[in-house]
């Protein structure tokens, strides 16, 4: 059953003649086995970006051996070049997935991750390890791309919350196990076993190269491949291209969901990369070794994800009951709060508040990640979805650009945490504009779905 009537509104109602997963209704052609291929692939998507940030200062200080002082600018810069490549390859492989499908550019992805896993630990300079964190970087937004994309794909439209709720529950306890516990413990998993720092590193990074190797032939096996939810006649490269970007700027609740795209990819990077280094740098100036300052970081981020785990079925109800572009306001608005959360607590080792603070900051988290892919998945029309999710990740890419490079300056030059209080007010304007769209568009209240006989 398409996701739009022929007034334009969204189609709510459930065809119960095709397949479905627990509460999670499917389209035509999907299977459940493709459902939990899809929960697998994007699971490991997740846990690469989120795991490589957290090792990320630990190959800083021991491989490349940079003071803690120059990490922050230095992470920045290097964001800057990678989102440059993210920009010049997200929209076009958009429009080539709606082509030629999306398996095969996810499996690509998880190469990439792979050879850069290899690569990076024996990098020595800076310029090295910005050649591989780059290579790595192309994985990271081809993948996150299709996650996106081939999510919209699979189910119908009343069961958007519930699919993207339940992937990011999966995730999140991924996260939780193999990015923020397992990966930041390998170093010293290797290092108890008498290896030197060095050695340790690279001995991690191999491991998780093996990891995002098997990751790649999973995805190959278990997902549809194509377009599964239309049949119409496939447009050219730079119609669809055209036509993808023609429907962003055209309908106001694409328009917001590129705004929060491009703030909201901030917001990852703050958990994902400074939440890091800020805990680490505090660490390291109170005396700790990298290593011991590494695995603080692990913990805190653990609580954090395991926050937004728990509150994933929530946001999940909400995106699948009420308008989704009032779901999106009030996301952004936690968001805000738990960033601004985050800015305010004091030292991480010390404070009482940080592990409470963690846990508001993972609940905004959840409701980013949930609520503006659903609006997209509602609104980007199935023959060129692909290409509408190519805008999106042009903005999140757009973004990071930005972002990464302002957090990196103020984490340097003024405090460890003026990040997060800059991002907290980024996502207080978008919950603002978003009611604004609200209000202009009008209500599409999901209340319960009239089933399709």
């Amino acid at each position: 059953m398409p996701d739009q009537v022929s007034s334009g509104r969204p189609n709510f109602e459930i065809d119960r003649s095709q397949r479905r997963l627990g509460p999670i209704w499917l389209t035509p052609g999907i299977t459940p086995a493709n459902v939990l291929a899809l929960f697998f692939a994007g699971m490991m998507t997740i846990v690469f970006v989120t795991g490589i940030g957290v090792l990320t200062p630990y190959l800083l200080a021991e491989h490349i051996k940079m003071p803690t002082s120059a990490q922050g600018d230095f992470i920045g810069t290097l964001t800057v070049y990678i989102e440059i490549i993210a920009i010049a390859l997200v929209v076009p492989l958009g429009s080539l997935s709606d082509k030629i499908g999306r398996v095969w550019l996810w499996f690509g992805a998880f190469a990439l991750i792979a050879i850069a896993c290899v690569v990076l630990p024996a990098a020595r300079t800076p310029e090295t390890f910005m050649l591989g964190r780059i290579l790595m970087g192309a994985g990271f937004a081809t993948g996150t791309l299709m996650l996106g994309t081939v999510m919209a794909d699979y189910p119908q439209n009343a069961s958007r919350g519930k699919i993207i709720s339940i992937n990011g529950f999966i995730t999140g306890f991924g996260v939780v196990l193999v990015a923020a516990i397992g990966f930041s413990l390998l170093p010293g998993f290797f290092a108890g076993r008498g290896f030197d720092a060095v050695t340790s590193g690279t001995y991690a990074f191999w491991v998780i190269a093996g990891i995002a190797t098997f990751a790649a032939l999973m995805t190959l096996a278990g997902l549809k491949d194509g377009r599964p939810n239309t049949t119409e006649e496939k447009d050219p490269f730079l119609v669809n291209l055209r036509n993808g970007f023609n429907e962003t700027k055209r309908n106001p609740r694409l328009s917001i969901a590129g705004v929060a795209y491009f703030v909201s990819r901030g917001d990852l990077i703050v958990m994902t990369t400074f939440l890091t280094l800020w805990i680490v740098a505090v660490g390291t100036d109170a005396g700790l070794e990298a290593t011991a300052a590494t695995e603080g970081a692990g913990r805190i981020f653990a609580v954090s994800q395991t926050a937004m785990l728990l509150f994933m079925p929530v946001m999940g109800f909400l995106v699948d009951r009420f308008d989704r572009v009032s779901v999106l306001s009030f996301s952004m608005g936690v968001a805000a709060i738990g960033y601004l959360a985050l800015g305010i607590v004091g030292n991480p080792f010390e404070s009482a508040f940080i592990y409470p603070v963690a846990i508001l900051a993972g609940a905004g988290e959840a409701c980013i990640l949930v609520s503006g892919p659903a609006l997209v998945g509602q609104e980007a029309p199935g023959k060129f979805r692909g290409a509408v999710f190519g805008m999106m990740g042009f903005c999140g890419a757009l973004g990071v650009l930005v972002h990464s490079k302002v957090c990196g300056v103020l984490f340097d030059g003024f405090t460890y945490q003026t990040p997060f209080l800059y991002m907290a007010g980024l996502n207080a304007v978008v919950a603002l504009g978003a009611m604004a769209v609200r209000m202009k568009t009008g209500s599409q209240h999901i209340a319960q779905p009239i089933a399709a006989e």
